[in-house]
């Protein structure tokens, strides 16, 4: 039995009481919610420290990319040399964070963006960082198995995203025998400055401060995109029309980005056609995007022309296709995240039920810089590659449509009503 309070002299760490909390709850899923700087990563790299130091103990720190996974895995690190300053195993972060220890215990920080890694192990500890990131379908298909053979015991960390799986997962753990939720904010650890708290609710929107730094579960704070469900409608793809004209955006993809073509028929607004492809070489990409642009009509072109989109935008104009440019700044690209929310919330546009596209819409949100800074984009270890694709198709529409029906306003309209005879 590891002694935790001559572990914690050597490792100089001295936990607070919120951190203590959660240290002496012997649930199997234990999910914590808490605010930026209330210490998850120091909790849960400790939790880990001491099943590392156990005989045979596999765990694994799971977040949305490996850099996020690092936050635990470099605390651990840290305090393993501490705690074996006469030789602590092997220590390596390439190709991905690992620790090799005599005793025949691992420990190995995992991304979600390859969810295929994630298969086929079996553990006695797994840490979720960052889990409001995390794609619910990653934990529920690869990382849950991982726990159930050995019966290993998993902590769910994060700040909120909305109200989304992790919300759920929090709400659950309450009522389970084998569960446990605590939630903090940040102000809950006393070595917060107060004035970093103070600053914070001065700088922040509010709903992202609450979100942030008082772990409220906010519906809707973490997305930028509000009514997406209202605007999708099962008919939206269909073929060409005749006299219609269409908007093409493309989002071209670069190194294991996706490219993706998104049509809009701006006579109604409907997106008529989607196409999302990735590792196909420029020239084939090129060919791809004027086929689909002679298809519609000889369709507008709005192209990410930044980088290595450039040399595409001047073959198509060379070619004789109506295509215009649009260069990716920070300010340029919240001018279309802007368009496309108000198009969206005012209904202005209707979408496709296909899953890629929506789900990345869903996600798009927001992240917070170490500066406190605030980027709307994609969940880190997620693609945005269809929300630009269909904001630069938005962008060349004009403003003020008109608004449209839901899939169930359109049934509602459809139903004879029987008005009463009083005759």
């Amino acid at each position: 039995m590891i002694s935790d309070l001559l572990l914690q002299k050597k490792i100089g760490w001295t936990p607070h009481e919120g951190q203590k909390r959660v240290l002496e709850s012997k649930a199997r899923d234990i999910v914590i919610c808490a605010g930026r700087r209330w210490g998850k990563s120091q909790v849960c790299a400790y939790v880990a420290l001491k099943a590392l130091l156990k005989p045979r103990q596999k765990i694994w720190i799971v977040a949305p990319t490996y850099d996020l996974s690092n936050k635990v895995f470099d605390w651990v690190v840290k305090w393993l040399v501490l705690a074996m300053p006469e030789g602590h195993g092997d220590i390596s972060y390439r190709p991905f964070p690992k620790i090799k220890l005599l005793n025949g215990s691992v420990l190995e920080g995992k991304s979600t963006e390859n969810p295929a890694g994630l298969l086929g192990e079996e553990l006695d500890l797994l840490i979720v960082d960052e889990c409001s990131r995390v794609p619910k379908r990653v934990y529920e298909s690869y990382l849950y198995p991982t726990t159930t053979s050995r019966k290993g015991r998993t902590f769910f960390i994060s700040t909120p995203f909305g109200q989304n799986w992790f919300y759920y997962k929090w709400q659950e753990a309450k009522g389970k025998e084998d569960g446990e939720s605590f939630h903090f904010t940040s102000k809950d650890n006393p070595y917060l400055p107060i004035e970093e708290w103070e600053r914070a609710k001065e700088r922040l929107p509010e709903q992202i401060f609450k979100q942030e730094y008082e772990a409220s579960f906010m519906p809707d704070a973490a997305s930028v995109f509000r009514g997406i469900k209202d605007i999708v409608r099962d008919d939206s793809l269909r073929d060409v029309v005749a006299g219609h004209n269409y908007i093409i955006g493309v989002d071209l993809g670069k190194h294991n980005d996706f490219t993706v073509l998104t049509v809009i028929d701006s006579t109604n607004n409907h997106t008529v056609y989607w196409d999302r492809f990735n590792k196909i070489e420029y020239p084939f990409q090129k060919a791809r995007i004027k086929a689909t642009a002679k298809r519609y009509n000889n369709a507008r072109i709005f192209i990410d022309s930044t980088s290595l989109g450039e040399p595409i935008y001047e073959d198509l104009q060379r070619d004789g296709m109506f295509v215009d440019d649009y260069k990716f700044t920070n300010k340029s690209k919240k001018e279309l995240i802007e368009k496309l929310s108000i198009f969206i919330e005012q209904k202005f546009i209707i979408l496709p039920p296909i899953s890629d596209l929506l789900d990345e819409v869903e996600s798009f949100g927001y992240r917070m810089t170490d500066a406190g800074n605030v980027i709307y984009a994609a969940p880190q270890g997620l693609h945005d590659d269809c929300v630009f694709s269909l904001a630069l198709a938005v962008w060349g529409l004009p403003s003020g449509s008109p608004k449209y029906k839901t899939n169930l306003e359109l049934e509602l309209s459809k139903t004879k009503v029987n008005k009463p005879n009083y005759e």
